[in-house]
């Protein structure tokens, strides 16, 4: 049988996966945001909107465990937050820039 603080730790720690989830898919909805008429941009909105909710479970949940209140919003936004979400556009990026140099066709130079 887990204790109370185990079961938050394990409760924190899906909600971490679930953020990260999250704004790996907002990341991913800015660098390719899909064809005109697209409802990425819609799926977007309601996933920030879920993720500013985890975020405050997240605060929640560290407060039960006991963090310092002052320090806790610095912690979660500089030690995940801000971190995951400018990786995973870096990352969508590269991975972009990258489809577009494959799908450029080589034009062959003339030598006279």
């Amino acid at each position: 049988m887990l204790t109370q603080v185990q079961n938050q730790i394990i409760y924190l720690m899906f909600l971490n996966g679930l953020l990260f989830l999250g704004l790996n898919f907002i990341a991913y909805s800015i660098i390719f945001p899909g064809p005109k008429g697209s409802k990425r941009k819609g799926y977007m909105l309601i996933t920030c909107v879920l993720m500013a909710y985890l975020v405050q479970q997240l605060h929640q949940g560290m407060i039960v465990l006991d963090y310092p209140q002052e320090n806790l919003s610095s912690l979660i936004l500089s030690g995940f937050v801000i971190p995951v979400f400018f990786i995973s556009l870096f990352y969508y990026r590269i991975k972009r820039n990258r489809m577009e140099k494959e799908q450029q066709p080589e034009i062959p130079e003339k030598n006279d």
